[in-house]
């Protein structure tokens, strides 16, 4: 089972191949950085697919990138 810190490194890796940032923090905001809804779904299915990871969307939306809720899928 990953740790929060493990799940928060995989979400910002991710970000930055998304949005072709490599300069993305914790306390950034998706959508300030240029993501948008359509963008955070494909996070969010990707983390999910790939990592068992779990994202809460609504927050990837409004908060700021480390306040995002993360949870890690069984099996």
């Amino acid at each position: 089972m990953k740790s929060n810190h493990e799940m928060l490194e995989t979400l910002l890796c991710e970000i930055k191949v998304v949005l072709g940032e490599n300069d993305i923090r914790g306390s950034d905001n998706l959508v300030e950085m240029g993501g948008n809804s359509i963008i955070a779904m494909k996070i969010s299915e990707t983390l999910k697919k790939r990592d068992k990871i779990l994202v809460n969307v609504t927050q990837l939306l409004g908060a700021r990138i480390s306040d995002v809720e993360l949870s890690q899928l069984q099996g």
